[in-house]
C-alpha cells in the first residue's frame, strides 16, 4: 500500500507533540498561579514491549513527562512482553533516547524507577501469547530468565538490581518490590519494612511500587494473593501497582483506607471486564454469552498512565491519555487517609461519582435478527436500540437490561459494557445497539425490556423502556400443544 502525506504513526506524533506543547503551557499558566509541587513524577506499567518498533506509545508518555519537567518515571512491571533480554533492551533504549545519562535536555536528573513483572519472567513460555515471538525470528533462549535477571538488568539499565530496593528522589522514599513466584513476591518488602519502616518519615509520603496489586483494595484486585497488610501501619504509604489492565475511568481504581492503593492502566491494552454480554471471558471453556466481546484498545497504540504532583498538603494524580494527548478523567486529589472516612474510601468514591440517565424522552427501539454469537453459533437475537445515557462530571460504565412482566418480576436480566468505558467520554456513540439472545427472554406472557443506565459502582440512573412484548419472538405465532 502506497502512502500519500503524513502516515498515521506521523500523524499522530505530529498531533501528540502539539497536544503536548498545548498541555505544557496550560499546566505552567496553573502553576505559575498557585504552588510549585515538592516533587513530580510519571506513573506507568504494562509496557509489554517487543520489538523496537512497538515503543512508540512508550516513547511518547516519555517525551510527556520530560515536557512537564518531572523528577522520575516509576514503571510498575511487564516491561517486556516476552520475557527476552532484547525487549528490555528496547525500554532502555527508549528511555536514554528520551533521558541520556538519566538527564534531561536542562541538565537535570530524572530518575527511572522500573520494576518487573510476572512478564519479565515467565513471558516466553506463555504459549498463546508468544507464537509471533518465534514468526518474528526471537527465541526463548535469550530469556532474562535463562540468562539472569540481576545480570541483564544491570548490563542495560546500568544499576543495581535487588528484590527490593529503595530509592529517595528529591527527599521522598520509593520502595520497590520485584517479582517472584506470584504470592511469594511481596514477603521480602514485608521483612523490609520490619527492619526498615521505622527510618521512613512519618510525615511525607513514601511510595511503593510492584507489578500486583494488593487484596482487595483497587478494581480488579479481589484475586490477588498480596495482602497489603504490611502498609496498614503507614498512612503515609502510597502503593502503586499494574497487572490487571485496568482502565482509569473507574473511580474504583484508586482505594483508601489505611493507606492509599491505585492501580495504574495499561500502556499495551485494556482488560475487557467479566460479567458483561459483550466483555470478557475464560481462555478455557466454551462461553455462554451471545454478543461479540468488546475489542481492547490497540495493542502498543492506545496508551494510558498517570502524572503526579506531590505538595505539602495533598498529592494530585493527572489520569492521561496518551494518544488521545489529554486528561482522561478529572485529576484525583488525594490527602493523607484518616481511617474509614477516607476521601477514597469506595463508600465515599460511590457518593461523589455522577449516576449517568437518559435524555429526556428517549425510549428502546426493538427487533429480532439472525446473530452469530462469539462461539460461532447462529441464534435469534432481540436487538436493542436506544440513546447513549450522559453523566455530568461523570460517564457511563454498563447497561443493564431487564425482561420485566406485567407484575414486576424480573424473568431475564442482562449487561452490557458501554462501548468507550475504557476511552474519553467523547468516543462513546450517540446510540447504543445490544444483542440479547431471544432464547433467554420469557416463553410467555407480556413483558417489557428496560434498560437501566449505570456508573462504575453500579448505581443505575432512570430506565428506558421498549414497547411491551409477548413471549419469545415467533413463539405467539405458533400454537400451544396440549396433551389429549
Amino acid at each position: 500500500m502506497v502512502e500519500l502525506g503524513l502516515s498515521r504513526r506521523g500523524f499522530l506524533a505530529t498531533a501528540f507533540a502539539a497536544s503536548v506543547a498545548k498541555a505544557v503551557e496550560a499546566k505552567a499558566g496553573v502553576l505559575a498561579k498557585g504552588s510549585k509541587p515538592n516533587i513530580m513524577f510519571g506513573v506507568l506499567s504494562d509496557l509489554h514491549i517487543t520489538t523496537p518498533e512497538s515503543t512508540a506509545a512508550f516513547r511518547r508518555a516519555l517525551v510527556y513527562f520530560r515536557d512537564r519537567g518531572v523528577d522520575a518515571v516509576v514503571v510498575a512491571g511487564d516491561l517486556s512482553d516476552w520475557g527476552l533480554k532484547s525487549g528490555l533492551k528496547c525500554v532502555a533504549d527508549a528511555w536514554y533516547d528520551v533521558f541520556p545519562n538519566d538527564r534531561a535536555p536542562d541538565g537535570r536528573k530524572v530518575e527511572k524507577l522500573f520494576c518487573t513483572g510476572n512478564h519479565d519472567y515467565d513471558g516466553y513460555w506463555y504459549g498463546d501469547m508468544t507464537l509471533d515471538m518465534h514468526v518474528q525470528g526471537y527465541s526463548e533462549e535469550e530469556s532474562l530468565v535463562k540468562l539472569g535477571m540481576k545480570k541483564c538488568w544491570e548490563e542495560v539499565f546500568h544499576e543495581p538490581f535487588e528484590q527490593i530496593r529503595r530509592r529517595t528522589v528529591k527527599g521522598y522514599d520509593f520502595i520497590s518490590s520485584e517479582w517472584k513466584d506470584g504470592a511469594d513476591g511481596f514477603k521480602e518488602a514485608d521483612a523490609w519494612f520490619a527492619a526498615n519502616g521505622a527510618s521512613l518519615d512519618p510525615k511525607k509520603p513514601f511510595f511503593v511500587f510492584t507489578h500486583y496489586p494488593f487484596a482487595n483494595t483497587t478494581s480488579g484486585s479481589g484475586g490477588n494473593a498480596y495482602s497489603g497488610d504490611t502498609l496498614r501501619k503507614y498512612p503515609n504509604a502510597v502503593s502503586f501497582s499494574g497487572h490487571v489492565h485496568w482502565t482509569l475511568n473507574d473511580e474504583q481504581s484508586i482505594w483508601q483506607k489505611e493507606y492509599t492503593a491505585i492501580t495504574v492502566p495499561s500502556m499495551s491494552y485494556t482488560t475487557i471486564p467479566w460479567g458483561r454480554e459483550n466483555g470478557g471471558a475464560k481462555r478455557n471453556g466454551k462461553c455462554s454469552m451471545s454478543m461479540q466481546c468488546l475489542p481492547a484498545r490497540e495493542f502498543h497504540l492506545e496508551a494510558q498512565g498517570y502524572l503526579v504532583s506531590v505538595f505539602d498538603d495533598r498529592m494530585e494524580v493527572e489520569r492521561r491519555d496518551f494518544t488521545e494527548g489529554e486528561e482522561a478523567a478529572p485529576p484525583w486529589i488525594v490527602t493523607p487517609p484518616a481511617g474509614d472516612a477516607s476521601r477514597y474510601a469506595h463508600a465515599n468514591s460511590r457518593k461523589r461519582t455522577p449516576v449517568p440517565q437518559f435524555p429526556d424522552g428517549a425510549s428502546v427501539k426493538t427487533y429480532t435478527s439472525n446473530f452469530e454469537t462469539r462461539s460461532f453459533n447462529w441464534t435469534i437475537m432481540m436487538m436493542l436500540e436506544f440513546p447513549s445515557a450522559r453523566a455530568r462530571g461523570g460517564r457511563v460504565f454498563d447497561y443493564e437490561v431487564r425482561a420485566e412482566m406485567e407484575d414486576g418480576t424480573v424473568a431475564a436480566k442482562k449487561c452490557f459494557l458501554a462501548p468507550a468505558f475504557y476511552r474519553l467520554e467523547r468516543d462513546e456513540p450517540k446510540s447504543q445497539r445490544f444483542a440479547f439472545d431471544a432464547m433467554d427472554l420469557p416463553e410467555r406472557g407480556k413483558y417489557r425490556l428496560r434498560v437501566y443506565p449505570r456508573n462504575c459502582f453500579g448505581d443505575c440512573g432512570k430506565p428506558i423502556e421498549s414497547a411491551v412484548l409477548e413471549s419469545k419472538p415467533g413463539k405467539a405465532k405458533s400454537p400451544v400443544w396440549k396433551e389429549g
